[in-house]
C-alpha cells in the first residue's frame, strides 16, 4: 500500500469515528450562556474543548468511543449505531457487541456498548426490543480508557423502572457468552417486507401498534426522529397517581419567579409552555418532553431547578450543572 493510500485510508477512519453534528440541536445555538458540558464530561479522551467562546473537538484525541452521543441531552450528537436484531425465544433480540469482545471487525461491531443512551433503550423498547444481548470485552483494559463497566446496566436499571410505573415489559440485558453471541448472530435476519413509517406513526410512541409491526426491520437507532426525540416522549403517562417519575423534570421554585418567561422562550422541546385559561395566565411543565438540558435553570433569575430519576452517580456526571 502506497503512502498516500495509507494516509487516506488513515483520513477516512478518522472521519468514520467522529460523532456527527447537528447545529439545529446544539445547546449553545439556542441559549449562548448555557452550562452544559455533558460531552465534555463524558469524553475519556478529552477530545471535547469548552471554552467561553466556543465548544470544539480535538479529532486526534477523539476514539470515536460514542459516550458522548449518549451523554448528549439534547440529541445533537449522532453516531451509527449497529441494528442486529434475531429471533430468539419467540421475540426479538437485539445484539451489540463492542471492538473488544474478540469478534470478527464488521460494520455490526461499535467501539463501545456503553454508548447506548437512554434514548436509545427506549427507542428500542418502543420498537418493541425488550431483550439485550451484548458481547463486550474487559472495560478495564479497553484501550478507549473508558470505564463504563456498569453504565449500560445502570441505565437499563432506571429506565425499568419508569417502566414498572407504567406496568411495561422491562429490558432484560441477557447473560450469555460471546461464543453463544456469535452463534445466534449466525441465525437469519429479520428482512424487511418493504413496509414504511411516517413520522407521525412514531411520535405516536408506545401506543402506537403499527410502530411496534414496522420499526424492528427500519433501523430505528439511525432514523433522523429517534436520534433527538425527549426519552420522555416515548413512555406513556404512569398508571399509577403515587408514581409519575420521568427520565428528566424542571421544577418551579414559584417564590423566585418574576414572570419574565425566560424560560418559555428558550425551552427547546416546549416541556415548558405558557397556557392562556379563562383569560388566566400559568406556566405549564409538560414534563415527557424534558431532555435534561438545563437551558431553563440557567436562563437569568431562573426560579426552575431540574430534577432527575436518574442514578445520582450517573447525574452527577453528566449533569453537573443542576440541582436534584
Amino acid at each position: 500500500m502506497t503512502t498516500a493510500t495509507t494516509n487516506l485510508a488513515e483520513t477516512i477512519g478518522q472521519e468514520l469515528r467522529l460523532p456527527d453534528i447537528d447545529p439545529e440541536y446544539y445547546v449553545y445555538a439556542v441559549y449562548d450562556q448555557a452550562s452544559c458540558q455533558a460531552c465534555v464530561d463524558a469524553c475519556p479522551g478529552k477530545a471535547w474543548i469548552l471554552t467561553e467562546e466556543s465548544l470544539g473537538l480535538d479529532t486526534d484525541s477523539c476514539n470515536g468511543c460514542g459516550l458522548c452521543v449518549s451523554s448528549c441531552p439534547s440529541g445533537a450528537l449522532h453516531m451509527h449505531f449497529p441494528w442486529t436484531i434475531r429471533h430468539f425465544g419467540g421475540k426479538p433480540l437485539a445484539l451489540f457487541a463492542c471492538g473488544q469482545a474478540g469478534l470478527p471487525d464488521s460494520k455490526d461491531v461499535m467501539p463501545c456498548v456503553h454508548a447506548l443512551g437512554t434514548r436509545q433503550l427506549m427507542v428500542m423498547h418502543t420498537a418493541g426490543i425488550t431483550d439485550l444481548l451484548i458481547a463486550q470485552g474487559d472495560c478495564s483494559s479497553c484501550p478507549m480508557i473508558c470505564d463504563r463497566s456498569i453504565l449500560l446496566q445502570e441505565r437499563i436499571e432506571h429506565l425499568n423502572r419508569l417502566l414498572s410505573e407504567r406496568h411495561l415489559a422491562p429490558m432484560k440485558l441477557l447473560s450469555y457468552s460471546n461464543a453463544v453471541w456469535r452463534k445466534i448472530y449466525k441465525q437469519e435476519e429479520i428482512i424487511s417486507r418493504g413496509t414504511l413509517l411516517k413520522r407521525r406513526d412514531f411520535l405516536g410512541g408506545s401506543a402506537s401498534r403499527k410502530l411496534k409491526q414496522q420499526m424492528v426491520i427500519l433501523n430505528p437507532l439511525n432514523r433522523s426522529e429517534c436520534q433527538t426525540i425527549p426519552p420522555g416522549a416515548l413512555l406513556p403517562d404512569a398508571i399509577s397517581e403515587n408514581g409519575r417519575s420521568w427520565p428528566w423534570a424542571p421544577r418551579f421554585e414559584s417564590t423566585q419567579c418574576n414572570g419574565c418567561d425566560a424560560c418559555i422562550r428558550l425551552c427547546p422541546t416546549d416541556a415548558l409552555q405558557l397556557s392562556n385559561s379563562d383569560g388566566k395566565a400559568a406556566y405549564l411543565i409538560e414534563e415527557k418532553y424534558c431532555t435534561g438540558c438545563n437551558i431553563c435553570a440557567d436562563s437569568n433569575y431562573s426560579p426552575l431547578r431540574l430534577s432527575t430519576s436518574l442514578p445520582r452517580w450517573i447525574y452527577n456526571r453528566f449533569f453537573m450543572s443542576v440541582e436534584a
